[in-house]
């Protein structure tokens, strides 16, 4: 009966330390492989990028979603490519003809003819990928905001 005891003891104590809380801090979730995407509020972390570039524009397609298959949220930056490697205030530059920005989630779609309240666009191209930094605010007042260093050119 003695050993039987003993062997519950030494078995509550195994269970019990198998038991043991993780600690929430050494859990971290992995960060978005292409930074966030600021809209609003809200901050979204961008997994899936398309670069497009050739001709007069230099584009970049950023989404949350990584099935590009089914890019139901996503936005779109784009520059034309003598405009490139300088920071421009979208009050001096012109919707269409020199810059895009598109943002489009189920809830709500910015079309690129609506021109930007404020705000400053810089694109660069070079060998290694393309950098991107966006601070604007969209024509209902909504800030979009998006940085990103050497996105990869596929």
């Amino acid at each position: 009966m003695r050993i039987l005891r003993h062997i519950i003891i030494i078995a509550a104590i195994i269970f019990a330390a198998g038991c043991e809380k993780e600690n929430a801090n050494t859990l971290k979730p992995e960060p978005p492989m292409y930074g966030y995407l600021e809209f609003g509020e809200e901050e979204i972390p961008i997994e899936f990028v398309r670069p497009s570039y050739g001709g007069d524009w230099v584009m970049v397609m950023l989404s949350p979603l990584t099935d590009s298959s089914n890019l139901t949220t996503n936005a779109i930056i784009g520059l034309r490519t003598e405009l490139l490697d300088q920071e421009h205030d979208v009050e001096r530059i012109y919707c269409i003809d020199d810059y895009v920005v598109v943002y489009e989630d189920p809830q709500c779609y910015y079309a690129s003819f609506r021109r930007l309240q404020s705000g400053t666009i810089f694109m660069s191209k070079d060998e290694s990928g393309i950098s991107v930094d966006v601070d604007v605010v969209l024509f209902d007042g909504t800030p979009l905001r998006y940085h990103c260093d050497k996105l990869p050119l596929q």
